[in-house]
């Protein structure tokens, strides 16, 4: 989630700050989890006190709540319930009133924290790190960095939720951003977001209008939430060998069947594999890439060392995509591909150890970092 907006009145920012506190809370213990920036808190006209005029702390408090009340949980099957991308400077950015909050949700083990290489801290970086991690973006105001910020989203294939509130951009830049958005998205929803047949994504979006703050926030938090439950699942693009007269091939068709479809479908997500459901696409390659381009997650699996199947690793790699890569125990993975985590699993295994076995390896790798730090000029 990411917000930023720029002084306005006080109770109009005060209505933001209590939605987005009940969003965040109901959305956590539904299983949600976030990517959250840590850093300043700048307060309304640039004093000490008053409503601050970005939503990370907001973020970041009402995922201590609950946290402590034990209404959520410090992680879950797609690792922990908060990711962030710090620099060298984000210990020392954190506000003195917002310490303790930081300092526990890190003993709770709740943060899952990847710093920048030093010198580094550019927005444009860390906005695109954060569309790698996130499968839904929830937009309010704001103005550049908001509207870059969901161009990477939806470059990705992922959801954007724009919010019809205005409250202006920290750096009074951009084209409107969320409140622009927002009517761009009534118009074309299926540019920002894609929900399930036969539901109107116009009509529901319509309901989160925040009547510039005169609604109801506990009903526009419902709206959102219903939109939200209302999108179609995050996308698993399957990797895998698919030739039917190949020696392995009935072992790895079970191991998707019986361990990778369930455990995908627990965590949430929706399977893709090619040759299953509705072809979209006139040729195959095509719809390999723009399938697998536009995907969530690539699970990749190695067994019979297929070259397609190192080519769309490398395409997933490349495109800074989370994968997840498997091989049948006693697979040899050429020198590259062995250095990456693989879980190797063992065809011979109950049915449940090999499921807990995946989903373990996944919460651990699920959010791996790039290959390759961004570099250029400094």
């Amino acid at each position: 989630m990411q917000l930023h907006v720029r002084e306005q009145t006080t109770p109009l920012l005060c209505w933001v700050h209590a939605l987005v506190q009940e969003l965040v809370a109901t959305l956590a213990q539904k299983g949600a989890s976030f990517v959250v920036p840590f850093g300043k808190d700048p307060k309304v006209n640039h004093g000490d006190v008053g409503p601050s005029v970005i939503f990370d702390w907001t973020v970041a408090e009402a995922l201590f709540a609950v946290l402590t009340n034990g209404t959520a949980q410090p992680t879950g099957g797609s690792g922990r319930l908060i990711a962030t991308i710090a620099t060298a400077k984000t210990d020392v950015q954190i506000p003195s009133h917002r310490r303790n909050t930081y300092d526990e949700l890190r003993k709770m083990d709740a943060v899952s924290m990847e710093f920048l290489d030093p010198g580094w801290a550019s927005g444009a970086i860390r906005r695109s790190r954060q569309a790698q991690l996130a499968d839904v973006l929830i937009a309010i105001s704001g103005g550049e960095g908001v509207e870059h910020l969901a161009q990477e989203f939806a470059r990705r294939g992922k959801h954007v939720i724009p919010l019809d509130i205005n409250l202006g951009s920290s750096g009074s830049d951009g084209s409107g951003g969320s409140a622009k958005l927002f009517g761009e998205a009534l118009k074309r929803p299926d540019l920002f977001f894609r929900v399930k047949s036969p539901n109107s994504g116009a009509e529901l979006l319509d309901r989160t209008r925040t009547s510039n703050g005169t609604a109801v926030h506990s009903q526009t938090a419902l709206a959102i939430i219903n939109l939200i439950e209302q999108l179609t699942a995050p996308r698993v693009f399957y990797v895998r060998l698919l030739n039917k007269d190949h020696s392995d091939y009935a072992q790895v068709e079970q191991f998707f069947r019986e361990i990778v479809d369930p455990v995908v479908k627990e965590l949430g997500l929706e399977p893709h594999q090619m040759g299953i459901g509705v072809n979209e696409f006139a040729w195959m390659n095509d719809a390999i890439f723009q399938s697998l381009h536009h995907s969530e997650v690539a699970l990749v699996d190695l067994t019979g060392v297929r070259p397609n199947c190192f080519m769309e690793l490398g395409y997933a790699l490349g495109n800074t995509q989370r994968v997840i890569v498997t091989a049948r125990k006693g697979t040899e993975l050429p020198f590259d591909p062995s250095c990456l985590e693989t879980h190797m699993w063992d065809p011979s295994a109950p049915i449940n150890q090999r499921q807990g076995e995946l989903k373990d390896h996944w919460a651990r790798n699920i959010n791996m970092p790039p290959l390759v730090r961004e570099g250029g000029l400094r």
